[in-house]
């Protein structure tokens, strides 16, 4: 068997791992939900990052106290993405809504193989391009509405797809570089501090005494579930797979959050749903069929 074979069927399983990150992850769209209701914005967040950096420090002590000074240089780099990511994320949603955010930040699609063209000057493949294209079309099938007009919020969300691009490129390349794990709960306690902060500045501090036994359920599943697990599968994946493969499989996290709410009765089925779903799919099918196709091709110039 070649390198060549073995390298692309580990490339399918680290996107199907993707696949499984971008699940789990819509699963929790609804989850986030309810924090967001139970708790303000910024310290939803920074509860979840925070419980999460106290059980990657009982379960994973000798990784963060072996860390070398270049493991943190790095882990707070993508600390400082994620960062920008949440904040223009959520203030984004104060002065718009959810559904124009889905709408411009499924854009982060077609920025990762433009940046990945731009920094590292090598082209990604026409079928990358056209699968990032496709799926990009069908997130704005699937979140376009008649009348919409672009405000600050809107811009904000610009903004979030582009650090969202940028932190799938980062991830790419930190990954490579700091064990997984490692890079997990270093740039996890990073980014707890600095949410932490950034709450404690903007937002009246929360009481953990009034939770409801629904809201300390959610932070644990985001906590151990959408975070922890999430980010060490990503991180181990995006070492055999490439930036726009990862931001085309992450597309699939609105899609699989749609069929989640619309299953459980949240949100009414709508047709312009399912052909941006449809499209979505498509978009991820071409990345792998390009591997396929590729793999064939080296199977029959090996038999000449």
């Amino acid at each position: 068997m070649s390198e060549e074979v073995v390298n692309r069927r580990e490339a399918f399983k680290a996107d199907m791992t993707l696949v499984l990150v971008s699940f789990i992850w819509g699963a929790g769209i609804p989850i986030s939900a309810l924090l967001a209701r139970a708790v303000t914005p910024l310290w939803a967040i920074a509860l979840r990052m925070l419980l999460s950096a106290l059980f990657l420090m009982i379960l994973f002590p000798k990784k963060i106290i072996t860390a070398t000074k270049y493991d943190w240089k790095l882990s707070f780099m993508l600390a400082a993405i994620l960062v920008c990511v949440f904040v223009s994320m959520t203030f984004g949603l104060t002065y718009s809504t959810a559904s124009k955010q889905a709408f411009i930040g499924g854009l982060n699609v077609i920025m990762t193989p433009a940046l990945v063209w731009l920094i590292y000057r090598v082209r990604p493949s026409a079928w990358l391009f056209a699968a990032a294209g496709i799926t990009t079309l069908g997130l704005l099938v699937m979140g376009f509405t008649p009348g919409m007009e672009f405000n600050f919020g809107d811009l904000l969300s610009f903004v979030m797809a582009i650090f969202y691009a940028v932190q799938v490129l980062g991830a790419h390349y930190c990954s490579r570089r700091v064990e997984a794990v490692r890079l997990v709960a270093l740039h996890i306690i990073i980014l707890a501090s600095i949410l932490t902060a950034l709450a404690a500045a903007f937002e009246p501090p929360p009481n953990p005494a009034s939770f409801s036994a629904k809201v300390w359920a959610a932070l644990l599943t985001v906590s151990l579930g959408n975070t922890i697990l999430c980010f060490i599968l990503q991180f181990r994946a995006q070492k055999k797979t490439s930036a726009t493969h990862t931001a085309v499989i992450f597309s699939l996290e609105g899609l699989f959050g749609y069929i989640i709410a619309v299953a459980s009765g949240q949100d009414p089925f709508h047709l312009q749903g399912a052909v941006g779903g449809a499209l979505i799919i498509a978009g991820m099918l071409i990345t792998e069929l390009e591997g396929v196709i590729r793999e064939k091709l080296s199977a029959a110039k090996a038999k000449k």
